[in-house]
């Protein structure tokens, strides 16, 4: 039956087919067309698009089925053109039968509709009552048939028929009970008879001798194993060293491919490069003939335009050698009056050094002698007051001896005095205690007054110390003041007479540089003039020289033509063969 159906599918064309299906749609679209018109099998109509959608998709699956059918993946390139025709007729019977869907429900919705409402819209008001009069009576033959008191009517079926329909139900309830106690009773019976079957089948299963048929079927599988080597092995051997071979053959070839592809390529550009190298030697070569006439008369003006060079040059040289021989000159001009100017200085530095050195001797010696009187002035200050506070001291202390040996004494005699006179004793006691308290006191009061007195004359002393301490260290500052005042000056005489020297020095040098680029502007005037001579003539001898080039390349591009001809020749020759080697190669 398949191999019917595959003969019957190959045998039938694609163009066929595709007409067949298209016929079908076509059919079909006008067939539910009319019907629609005319207002028949409304069903039909409205599955006229679903129908049209079916077909199309039917004649794509078709399509496809004969492509593939047609198809031999031995044979691509033949048949390729089978599949394509099989897709074509596909593609055509889908978008065919999708287009005549989407035109008929675009006609039914857009005019059958509209007719039947215009249809309705124009009718006349005694139209429209004897429709609702025939609608009514309509009505009431149909409430009739629905609800009437006959048996006949709708209601009056639907009553008997559930009647019916319990009957029936209550019958087949019993029915399928003693039909399900049937089914029950002999599958009870069929799994008691099947697990007594299958327990007589394991124990003869277990009896059977399980070893004998393993080694049984070892035996067989090692001899369908021997065999099948036996037969099959050396040309399994042979078709894998021949399959081996091939493949190293094919990668061998595919590299020798590649490898003459790459020659082709690089001969055709090397052919392209040759042509546009012709076609641009050709033009440039066109201007050579016409240049070469006017290069005698260039080569005489570049000759005279030459020498006119050499002139220049010699004077610009002899220019150069006196600029040259000047310029030792004013450099050692430069250099002897920066030498004076620096022993002038150096000379006023070393005078106002050694003015300065025999200031700071006699100042230091000034004020050596002057610490030096003020020293022995302190010192002997420090003596005197020494000498004068002792001898008060040993006065003081002379006068209090004596008037205590006094008074000693005065208390003997008063002592002996009272032994004497006994009744006047308390008096002179008294008189005695009191005298020698005022003499006590005397005494007390005269040393209390040496020692303020003494101690002011050491203040006083002291002061004066101080005194004149600080007005030595007063004149020693004024005097070191002056010093540093003389030495800033002097270092400012010398630092103004360096800077008037080295401005001196800078302006010479300066007016030497001025001479100096002045020499090099004038130098490099006349190089550049001499530099736009040359180039002219440079330029013109280029030109002559292209000019003379092009006529050359003339010639060299008609001998390089007829080389290109002949390499063409050649080429096309080595084409042919390459294609002959490739043919054989395909061909082994």
């Amino acid at each position: 039956m398949q191999s019917a159906v595959s003969n019957s599918f190959i045998g039938s064309s694609a163009d066929l087919v595709t007409a067949i299906i298209c016929g079908v749609l076509a059919v079909i679209f006008f067939f539910g067309f009319w019907h629609a018109k005319n207002k028949k099998s409304p069903e039909f109509v409205n599955y006229v698009p679903t129908l049209l959608t079916t077909m199309g998709i039917f004649g794509t699956f078709l399509g496809i089925v004969l492509g593939l059918f047609h198809f031999d993946h031995t044979q691509i390139d033949s048949s390729i053109t089978a599949l394509l025709d099989g897709l074509t007729t596909a593609f055509i019977t889908s978008l065919l039968g999708l287009l005549l869907s989407i035109i008929f429900k675009f006609t039914q919705t857009t005019f059958f509709t509209q007719s039947e409402v215009e249809a309705v819209s124009n009718a006349s008001p005694e139209a429209i009552l004897a429709a609702i009069k025939a609608q009514t009576v309509a009505t009431s033959e149909l409430k009739d048939a629905l609800v009437g008191n006959e048996e006949n009517t709708l209601l009056g079926q639907i009553k008997i028929l559930r009647s019916d329909g319990n009957h029936n139900f209550m019958q087949a309830q019993a029915l399928q009970k003693e039909q399900f106690e049937a089914q029950s009773q002999r599958q009870t019976e069929f799994a008691d008879k099947l697990w007594i079957k299958l327990q007589d089948f394991a124990d003869t299963l277990s009896k059977s001798a399980t070893e004998e048929i393993i080694a049984a079927l070892n035996n067989v599988i090692a001899d369908f194993n021997q065999k099948l080597t036996e037969q099959f092995g050396d040309s399994f051997k042979q078709l894998n060293e021949a399959v081996f071979k091939l493949v190293e053959w094919q990668e061998n070839y595919r590299i020798q491919l590649e490898e003459m592809k790459a020659q082709y390529s690089h001969g055709v550009e090397a052919i392209v490069k040759t042509e546009g190298s012709v076609a641009s030697i050709n033009e440039h070569a066109k201007s050579i003939p016409q240049s070469m006439d006017t290069l005698t008369d260039v080569m005489e003006v570049n000759q005279h335009q030459l020498a006119e060079l050499e002139r220049h040059l010699a004077a610009f040289e002899q220019m150069r050698d006196k600029a040259v021989e000047a310029v030792p000159q004013i450099q050692q001009h430069v250099q002897q009056t920066v030498q004076d100017i620096g022993a002038a200085v150096e000379e006023a530095s070393i005078h106002y050094t050694s003015l300065l050195t025999h200031s700071d001797e006699y100042i230091n010696k000034h004020i050596s002698c002057s610490e030096a009187l003020l020293d022995k002035f302190v010192s002997t200050t420090e003596q005197g007051i020494d000498a004068v506070g002792n001898k008060l001291i040993s006065s003081s202390e002379n006068m209090g001896k004596a008037l205590d040996l006094a008074s000693t004494e005065f208390t003997h005699s008063a002592t002996r005095t009272n032994e004497s006179l006994q009744t006047s004793s308390d008096h002179l006691a008294d008189g005695s205690d009191k005298m020698q308290q005022h003499i006590k006191d005397a005494v007390s009061d005269l040393n209390n007054n040496m020692r303020d007195l003494i101690e002011k004359v050491v203040v006083e002393a002291r002061t004066m110390t101080t005194t004149f301490k600080e007005a030595n260290s007063e004149l020693a500052q004024d005097t070191k003041q002056a010093r540093d005042t003389f030495v800033t000056t002097n270092n400012e005489v010398s630092e103004h007479i360096k800077r008037i020297v080295e401005q001196v020095a800078q302006e010479q040098m300066q007016q030497t540089q001025r001479t100096f680029v002045a020499i090099e502007e004038a130098a490099n005037q006349q190089l550049t003039k001499t530099h736009e001579t040359v180039e002219n003539q440079l330029k013109m001898i280029d030109q002559s020289m292209q000019e003379e080039l092009t006529r050359a390349l003339q010639l060299m591009a008609n001998s390089l033509g007829q080389i290109s001809g002949k390499f063409a020749d050649d080429y096309q020759v080595l084409t042919q063969q390459m294609k002959r080697v490739v043919d054989q190669g395909a061909t082994v």
